[in-house]
């Protein structure tokens, strides 16, 4: 039972693949000690594909923690009167209506303090505010009950890339400089996921409804292939490199200047500058994507492996599979570290 309590899986459910990492906190390690991933072809079939997942993995825990991200979560940047700490969201529910496209009764609302003012200083603060549907957290909820499952937490992906974060700093310390600024930019099937910290304190965060199908959608029109070859060749462009990045180019431009948008709008609140990108999700697995990237973002950019300096139980744990594609996993990681 000890185990148990101590143990939790992030569960990652993507659009087109499901991942999920079992971390289990060992004294002062966090070691994986579960990992698997599966595809999913149609949402009809998400359901079955984490029964799949979670009796392949045999983790040693069925505490679940998952995300909700896409149209169903909001989020906002909003200037405030200064509150404290424990009272911070009950003062952004009373106003909430004005910031959100939805009804206050029909949503979890989320605030965190971005900025934190002296109150002699200023009688201000900026607050990000996040809400996600009741109906969307609560079918999260239900599905993983239904499995045999025990729900934990619902977030959003944009913040487990912070604690994944946060957790890669506090096992390797002095990698991260005091003070640096980082994007972590997740590009997953239907979405990009970004968020800006700032001493590992979140300052931005957004979703860009532009991801990996997209581009795969782009080699099938270009090349003239079906959408199942144009995933292969993304994937795996062996000697077609140079005829899969210029049926690619306007797509990861959009996204690009979308991203960049995003860096503009943090520089110009937060009085400071994007220093280095990290990139994870399946679509940074892409080879061409670092080098794409830092030409359009002018900054130092990196392909992001989120369990760098984490222990793995090597006897439950397929380490060739989780090493090749750990760039993958940086919110399911996150989930997990969270709790």
């Amino acid at each position: 039972m000890l185990n148990q309590r101590r143990s939790i899986v992030g569960l990652d459910i993507g659009t087109s693949c499901i991942k999920a990492v079992e971390l289990t906190r060992e004294k002062y390690d966090h070691v994986i000690t579960g990992y698997a991933q599966i595809e999913v072809h149609h949402e009809s079939s998400r359901q079955d594909a984490i029964a799949e997942l979670m009796a392949a993995a045999k983790f040693r825990t069925k505490r679940v923690a998952t995300a909700v991200s896409g149209k169903n979560v909001v989020f906002r940047y909003i200037t405030m009167p200064q509150v404290k700490d424990d009272k911070l969201l009950q003062a952004v529910r009373i106003d909430a209506d004005k910031y959100i496209p939805f009804d206050v009764e029909d949503v979890e609302l989320g605030a965190q303090k971005l900025e934190a003012a002296d109150d002699d200083v200023s009688d201000e603060m900026k607050v990000l505010l996040v809400a996600a549907k009741k109906a969307v957290v609560q079918d999260h909820s239900r599905m993983l009950t239904d499995l045999g499952l025990q729900p934990v937490s619902v977030g959003v992906d944009g913040f487990a890339l912070g604690n994944a974060w946060e957790l890669g700093d506090m096992i390797n310390p002095g990698l991260q400089e005091p003070g640096r600024t980082v994007a972590l930019v997740d590009i997953g099937s239907t979405k990009a996921s970004i968020n800006i910290l700032r001493d590992n304190i979140s300052c931005f965060a957004r979703e860009v409804p532009i991801g990996g199908q997209d581009l795969t959608n782009a080699i099938a029109r270009r090349l003239g292939v079906d959408p199942e070859q144009a995933e292969e060749l993304k994937r795996d462009p062996g000697d077609q490199v140079a005829a899969m990045q210029e049926a690619i180019g306007q797509t990861l431009e959009d996204l690009g200047n979308e991203v960049n948008l995003s860096f503009d709008f943090f520089e110009n609140q937060f009085d400071g500058e994007v220093q280095e990108v990290w990139l994870t999700g399946g679509t940074s697995l892409l080879p061409v994507l670092e080098e794409s990237f830092e030409k359009i973002f002018e900054k130092r950019t990196k392909t992001w492996n989120p369990i760098e300096g984490l222990k793995v139980k090597a006897d439950n744990v397929d380490v060739e599979a989780l090493n090749q594609l750990s760039p993958q996993l940086a919110v399911a990681v996150g989930l997990a570290a969270a709790i």
